[in-house]
């Protein structure tokens, strides 16, 4: 019986060892820094913390001493390197002086007309676009899709987004929306905003709409972009850990949907979209 018992503790050891927890922390006001970003550059791999400023990683599976990267808006990354299985590191991130972002000086004299990009046809349901969520590698929600924008090449500041949902199949999700620079075809380069957030709910149904225009988000007319929604945070309904989320799609020659292969670590990009639209000022 001793034996058994000292085997048990043992393997219970060894156990809660695996696991190391990071607490990431605003460097000035103490608060949790919500869905950070933690990259493990040797494994090429990225997460999302959650909405405490926490998150776990298995230490069995990504094995120490281990490089991590900590990245979020508005705040100075920060690399550390994780020597033992110290149960929890405090991390803590100092707010950036000022986003970066990129100056872009609207043409003088410019008439200003207000333009939609992307599709405001909800559709009928003939084609569904249904992209898979589950839980994957390190409690990290899989599938990140979106619609790469046939825009004009003008100077273009953004101010409402909209967004046309069937139904979904969990009980709350919140998706983070992060627009891009496209460069052959793929989503390549972060363009530098404040965070935008979808919170949906079980009951969420029709159109979405959001008024970000006091976040100034300005577009160079000569860069091709692409609006991408990633699920940072869902509660699956009790007893499962996957659900979907239900919009109309179609074929079009016009905008594209672009989904991330979390197998092959590459975006696939086809003549498809789904309602989905951006209200801009053009600069004309």
């Amino acid at each position: 019986m001793k034996a058994i018992l000292l085997f048990l503790i043992t393997v219970f050891s060894v156990t809660a060892q695996a696991q190391v927890s990071l607490q990431i922390s605003d460097q000035e006001s103490n608060e949790n820094v919500e869905f950070a970003t933690i990259l493990l550059p040797d494994y090429k791999k990225s997460f999302v913390a959650d909405e405490h400023g926490k998150f776990i990683i298995d230490t069995n599976k990504y094995k120490l001493p281990l490089k991590v990267l900590i990245e979020q808006l508005g705040f100075e990354s920060k690399e550390i390197t994780l020597q033992n299985n110290t149960k929890v590191y405090n991390i803590y991130l100092n707010p950036s002086s000022e986003l970066l972002r990129e100056i872009i000086i609207p043409p003088a004299n410019a008439k200003i007309k207000e333009r939609t990009y992307g599709r405001k046809n909800e559709g009928n349901s003939k084609i569904i676009f249904s992209p898979h969520l589950s839980i994957v590698d390190d409690n990290n929600v899989d599938n990140i899709f979106g619609l790469i924008l046939n825009t004009n090449n003008h100077f273009k500041k953004i101010n409402k987004i909209n967004w046309f949902i069937n139904d979904v199949s969990f009980e709350k999700a919140i998706f983070n929306l992060q627009f891009y620079q496209v460069i052959n075809n793929k989503p390549s380069k972060k363009i530098v905003h404040n965070e935008i957030n979808f919170t949906i709910n079980s009951n969420t149904k029709g159109w979405l709409a959001l008024n970000v225009e006091d976040l100034n988000i300005y577009i160079d007319g000569t860069k091709k972009i692409a609006a991408i929604l990633k699920p940072k945070k869902i509660e699956f309904k009790k007893g499962t850990k996957e659900a979907t989320i239900k919009m109309n799609a179609n074929l079009t020659s016009v905008n594209f949907l672009t989904i991330y292969n979390n197998k092959d670590n590459k975006w696939e990009t086809g003549p498809m979209n789904f309602p989905f639209y951006i209200t801009v000022e053009s600069y004309e």
